[in-house]
């Protein structure tokens, strides 16, 4: 099972990639990896702050990080919107890559 230090590895070797296809400005990792207690059945949670936020980028974002971590992910991206008490849960368990 892939821990939280293979993933930030690899979010630093292919944060260029992220930025250049994807605009990704920042992204984290939350959720059971972040706490340690993640299972191999577990997806990885990714936060993400996006400098041009489009469906193209978002979903091809999605795709690219599932291939790359070969299990399913989920994406929560920055928003005006994103309800306060989620964004709090976020950011007290957020470890960015």
């Amino acid at each position: 099972m892939i821990q939280l230090d293979e993933i930030m590895t690899q979010l630093q070797k292919h944060k260029e990639i992220l930025h250049d296809r994807y605009s990704v400005k920042k992204i984290g990792v939350f959720g059971s990896y972040a706490r340690g207690t993640a299972t191999s059945e577990s997806d990885i949670d990714f936060y993400v702050i996006f400098e041009e936020k489009t469906v193209d980028n978002i979903t091809g974002l999605w795709i690219y990080l599932e291939e790359l971590f070969q299990r399913k992910v989920d994406l929560i991206h920055y928003h005006q919107r994103l309800r306060e008490g989620l964004k709090r849960e976020i950011e007290k368990e957020i470890v960015y890559g």
